[in-house]
């Protein structure tokens, strides 16, 4: 009797050992033969299986509930797991959407299909009135719950697929402020019909934060809209008044500050940072906003510009380094279109290469591609194209036109200068030009 009930308990272990983890396997053609492997992030961790010499993989990835989960190399997409099933990926050479077997074959064949279907909205879309945009989400919403719940998918991720359906319509949504074009003479404003609509989700559900999509709605509704025309200050206190969930509130500080550091330089940066040592619990996250603004501080006025490797409009190479001797007012130009961005600027620029042509300052225009250089001869001064692939990382770039400003000894004055038609000529008189 002892003996049996050890059997069983055994037994009842190696289920429940089991039950904490789903097996994955198959076969990816990758064409490489070495070092090739797949990937699986879930939840921020990452879990690697080795292909062997005929492209086979098998292991096993601890897990506590059911969980989406993104796939990477050779292609990368979106799964479904679940403790205690077991789900097959193949993938044959040169084509794009993965076969499935296993018990959780039937969900993920759903999901490549929805990868499919909700697509990211064309451009017309959001030209459409307010109450007719709004009315097509709603449509939107409603038809593909009506589909997910016809497939008879098992509670447990129909109740999570439900929101993730929701929280993608939501992310879409968000963007028609920035996305609807009015004529120059009226400035459009939300009304009822859209707030209403964005209001009506969640903002405070740390459950949901496992899922990609509401995540980035959370980042866009209050970086992108709601924060729009905010300062980094009163978008963070913004933040730490509309936000009551702790979770929910410490992964929009994190991002937000991130993003706007990514974006801004170190405007604000005590305070914000002030804000995230304390407000903000996961030391990754923390790390994360530190090595971003130690990669800004060697930008810092004063700091030597790193250099990089460029080739003028003759076709020969020159280093930033030995232009030293003049200011340099550089514009790193809109790939392909070589432009300043809106044409006041570009007005500007010339006034400012006329105005100052006697003193010691050159002005630069960096192209990043070919085609963006090509379309550079009407503007004024001295043209070049880059051709240092660490430039973007090694000087912050992260949009374009992007204003920088270098002295005669190759320090930085600025590395986010302001526009010629912003305050740019009194930053000139201020250094003495």
């Amino acid at each position: 009797m002892r003996s049996f009930v050890g059997i069983l308990f055994i037994v009842l272990l190696a289920a429940c050992v089991h039950n904490k983890s789903v097996q994955v396997s198959g076969r990816v053609e990758t064409g490489m033969t070495r070092d090739s492997v797949i990937s699986f992030d879930v939840n921020g961790t990452s879990y690697e299986f080795k292909l062997d010499n005929k492209y086979f993989f098998s292991g096993k990835i601890p897990l506590e509930k059911g969980v989406y989960a993104r796939v990477y190399r050779p292609n990368s997409f979106d799964v479904y797991l679940s403790p205690g099933e077991d789900l097959e990926v193949n993938i044959v050479r040169n084509t794009v959407s993965p076969q499935f077997k296993g018990t959780l074959s039937a969900i993920n064949n759903y999901l490549r299909e929805q990868g499919r279907t909700m697509s990211y909205l064309p451009y017309e879309v959001y030209q459409l009135g307010e109450e007719e945009f709004i009315q097509r989400m709603q449509d939107m919403l409603n038809m593909n719950i009506l589909l997910l719940e016809a497939k008879n998918l098992g509670d447990d991720f129909t109740n999570k697929e439900r929101e993730r359906i929701r929280y993608k319509i939501a992310l879409q949504a968000v963007g028609y402020p920035s996305m609807h074009q009015v004529p120059d003479s009226v400035k459009y404003e939300p009304g009822i019909a859209f707030t209403d609509f964005i209001t009506g989700f969640d903002f405070n559900n740390e459950e949901l934060l496992s899922f990609p999509f509401y995540r980035q709605f959370l980042l866009n509704y209050f970086y992108y809209y709601r924060g729009k025309n905010m300062s980094g200050r009163r978008l963070v206190n913004y933040i730490l008044n509309n936000v009551t969930n702790l979770k929910v509130r410490d992964f929009l500080l994190s991002e937000v500050v991130y993003v706007y550091f990514a974006q801004n330089g170190l405007k604000d940066s005590d305070y914000l940072l002030s804000v995230c040592w304390n407000e903000v619990s996961d030391t990754s996250k923390l790390v994360k906003v530190r090595q971003l603004v130690d990669r800004w501080r060697k930008l810092s006025a004063g700091a030597t510009a790193p250099n990089i490797l460029l080739t003028d409009a003759s076709g020969k190479d020159v280093q930033l380094k030995d232009m030293r001797g003049k200011y340099l007012y550089i514009c790193v130009l809109t790939p392909s279109f070589g432009t300043m961005g809106e044409e006041k600027e570009t007005t500007v620029w010339k006034e400012l290469v006329e105005e100052y042509k006697e003193k010691n300052i050159r002005f630069l225009t960096f192209a990043t591609d070919e085609e963006a250089f090509s379309r550079v001869k009407n503007i004024p001064g001295e043209h070049f194209l880059l051709k240092d692939p660490d430039f973007y990382r090694s000087y912050m770039i992260t949009n374009s036109p992007r204003f920088i400003l270098i002295n005669p000894d190759g320090r930085i004055t600025d590395a986010d200068a302001s526009k010629p038609s912003g305050s740019m000529k009194l930053l000139l008189q201020n250094i003495g030009l």
